[in-house]
């Protein structure tokens, strides 16, 4: 056999086995969006698949490319459609959204002022989540008044409501990655951010509105690169009129701009997005306050302090409460902590990653991803602000351990509850919910730290246009 023979061959071997991973990955993605049940064993080990096959393929191609950017956006398309024709499994939110859209569409109220309990009579309450019936939208009047929209378009339908939010997760994280495809023409950066399962498969399956500020942090930190401040203000602060923790995107940014002595453009920044916000928020700030300075304040299942919650409350880190939005002592000494601690890694890694980063959108996803790392709350597709921004022909260090961080998050999320000191609770629950997210949480400020290679250095796949 000749030597163009055994290269041929040993190619098309090495394109059955990335098709096959492809396939493995797919396959595992649309077993947790249709038969993974909210929490069992079953669906930890459909996300650990799924997060594997993906992670080793773009690996793979990364190194060596094989698959076309057809069959990725096949595959990507595959799972995004099958989310969307399945009802939300892993999160009752799109629930929430639609019930504070038809407070506003419907019952002519505010959804800051009112909670979806003071409308028994709506036939959507009894979808929203017990622990949320009684208490007011903590999202901002943007997002508040695109659920109206959407309320007014579904009626009493709840399929119709339901498909109006994973349409809506779905085209945003379509948007998401024809920028990230523009921008690095790398079909293993599309298999890096789409087939993560939190950023792409559930978060459109729970038609999540982290897929819009993933998109708007993006599109900040990319109008910044261009010398486009006011831009960047505005998209953040439109981020931020969905959840306001979006801000701490402004904070990469600033820092970026304030180490290349860009002050004026780092002020224009600050003012654009201070502008977009008073616009937005002012005409509801009196209702919306309360609320927001009232959020929850209890330990989820991938927060790093999910551990040290349950050591001290038992309970299930006391989320098995009857009232487990009641006041309590520690989780609020415990936010107060948690919230301290990632203003100053956001501060801390946002100013290192900047040194030596080529454009803005490292240091805004490292300021962004401080709060899916160490706050108290928080979820798995909550990775979506952060990921688009790190998406690259060749992410490092530091963008691999936020894409993994939201796999753990979401696999601790599918756990069961087993009692406390069980063999299950021994030899799962704790490497998963107590060890990886406080390793990962040290991994994460250690590789923003570690003097390295800048980005202007790096192989680049990065073509702005």
């Amino acid at each position: 056999m000749n030597q163009v023979a055994i290269r041929a061959e040993s190619e098309a071997r090495t394109r059955i086995a990335r098709l096959a991973l492809l396939a493995t990955c797919v396959v595992a993605t649309i077993l947790l969006v249709v038969v993974g049940a909210r929490h069992s064993s079953a669906s930890v080990l459909y996300v650990l698949a799924a997060t594997a096959a993906a992670g080793v393929l773009a690996i793979l191609e990364m190194r060596h490319r094989v698959l076309g950017p057809q069959v990725v956006v096949a595959a990507i398309a595959i799972v995004f459609v099958v989310a969307v024709l399945t009802p939300p499994r892993t999160s009752n939110d799109l629930w929430s959204y639609t019930m504070y859209g038809r407070m506003v569409s419907v019952h002519g109220a505010s959804p800051y002022a009112h909670t979806p309990h003071d409308f028994l009579g709506d036939p959507f309450l009894a979808r929203v989540s017990p622990i949320w019936r009684h208490r007011g939208s903590v999202f901002g009047p943007l997002w508040v008044g695109w659920s109206a929209v959407g309320a007014a378009v579904a009626g009493n339908s709840a399929l119709v409501s339901r498909l109006f939010f994973q349409l809506t997760a779905a085209g945003i994280a379509t948007v998401v990655l024809v920028l990230v495809w523009r921008r690095t023409r790398s079909p293993a950066a599309l298999i890096w951010l789409g087939l993560q399962p939190a950023f792409g498969a559930v978060a459109v399956n729970g038609g999540h509105n982290d897929l819009v500020i993933g998109l708007a942090i993006l599109a900040a930190a990319l109008a910044v690169s261009r010398r486009r401040a006011v831009w960047a203000g505005v998209a953040i602060g439109v981020a931020a009129l969905v959840k306001v923790t979006a801000l701490l995107a402004l904070v990469g940014i600033v820092i970026w701009l304030w180490r290349r002595e860009r002050v004026r453009a780092a002020l224009v920044a600050v003012g654009a997005c201070a502008t977009t916000l008073l616009v937005g928020y002012l005409p509801f700030v009196a209702d919306a306050s309360p609320v927001l300075s009232g959020a929850d304040h209890t330990v989820t299942a991938g927060s790093p302090w999910n551990g040290l919650a349950d050591l001290v409350l038992g309970s299930d880190a006391g989320r098995a409460f009857a009232h487990p939005l009641a006041p309590n002592d520690f989780l609020e000494a415990l936010f107060v902590v948690g919230a301290a601690t990632l203003v100053v890694i956001a501060l801390v890694a946002g100013w290192a990653v900047a040194k030596r980063a080529r454009d803005a959108r490292r240091p805004a996803g490292t300021t962004t991803a401080a709060y899916t790392m160490a706050a108290e709350y928080s979820f798995p597709w909550y990775c979506a602000w952060a990921l688009p921004c790190f998406a690259d022909g060749a992410p490092d260090a530091l963008a691999w351990i936020v894409w993994i961080q939201g796999a753990v998050m979401l696999a601790a999320l599918k756990l069961t509850s087993h009692p406390n000191g069980t063999i299950g609770d021994v030899l799962v629950r704790w490497p998963v919910a107590y060890l990886a997210t406080p390793l990962l949480l040290v991994a994460f400020v250690v590789a923003a730290l570690r003097p390295g290679v800048t980005d202007a250095s790096r192989p680049s796949t990065i073509h702005l246009r």
